[in-house]
């Protein structure tokens, strides 16, 4: 009678044969599906600058990166409302199923509690891994507090150095305009990725996910950052993150989404993250 199946050897060699194809064809696989996340992400970015430009286009200013002023310190405590927030009402075409409150606190019980645990997809990026309540994975430019090379000293004033600054007292109470960026909006960073950030404190050693500041929350104006290094991605700092290899997806004040290279020189990396610090930027950047 004869034998039908396959001899050891055959199976062998077919399961040979398929490993050889997985290892040829699953790294394209997943180069090509980071691709199409690293593309969604620049939307994302586009999404955002298209906020911001409508929301400067009728207000005449930019939104604070975090509005931490308050008029009467002792009694009324910073509402904390990031610039993603006030940028709700002018994103067009993203549906936002949240209503804000700005007279009251970003979290405060009673509608602004349960809208700032809204996840939107346009703050979320693709490669993000975290998922928690209300996460934002692009991060508000305060400024930077790096100097150029060569240059020794503090930097002055670097939470207000940036388009999206802090507005906290009588000198920094009203939001940037225009004309305080004469750096060029062409090369002055508004927003750039900050993904899977944690924040710990004592009181929540684990990170941000239930931090009463959540600053990596897109309702919380405290998930603006600062430049605190001359690199990117740098592990030491909990600032510039991202996951897409090579570098990271930033907004630029004049609507530009540029993927900025791991290896961008640093001096030039501090340059565009201030409006008004006269520093050299390479034409065409």
């Amino acid at each position: 009678m004869k034998r039908t199946g396959f001899s050891l050897i055959e199976v062998v060699a077919v399961i040979a044969v398929v490993g050889v194809l997985v290892a040829v064809l699953l790294p394209g696989l997943q180069a090509r599906r980071e691709a199409a996340r690293r593309s969604r992400c620049a939307d994302n970015c586009r999404l955002m600058g298209l906020g911001i430009g409508r929301y400067e286009s009728a207000r005449r200013t930019f939104p604070p990166g975090c509005d931490a002023f308050s008029a009467d310190p002792k009694n009324d405590p910073p509402r904390l409302h990031a610039w993603s927030s006030f940028i709700l009402p002018y994103l067009d075409g993203t549906p936002v199923p949240v209503t804000v409150d700005y007279d009251k606190g970003w979290n405060a019980p009673g509608g602004n509690d349960v809208a700032s645990d809204a996840i939107l997809p346009v703050y979320v990026c693709p490669s993000g891994i975290e998922r928690f309540p209300g996460k934002q994975d692009y991060a508000g430019v305060h400024g930077t507090s790096v100097n150029r090379a060569g240059i020794e000293g503090p930097v002055e004033d670097w939470e207000h150095s940036g388009v999206l600054y802090s507005t906290d007292d009588e000198a920094h109470r009203l939001p940037a305009t225009v004309a305080m960026v004469p750096d060029g909006l062409g090369q002055t960073l508004l927003v750039a990725e900050s993904v899977d950030r944690s924040y710990s404190t004592p009181e929540h050693p684990d990170g941000n996910t239930d931090s009463p500041i959540g600053a990596s929350r897109w309702a919380n104006g405290y998930s603006c950052v600062h430049l605190a290094s001359r690199v990117i991605n740098d592990p030491t700092v909990n600032a510039f993150l991202s996951l897409h290899p090579g570098g990271i997806e930033t907004l630029f004040a004049d609507g530009r989404v540029v993927f900025l290279s791991d290896d961008i020189d640093g001096d030039v990396l501090v340059a565009i993250c201030t409006r008004s610090g006269g520093e050299p930027v390479p034409k065409g950047f």
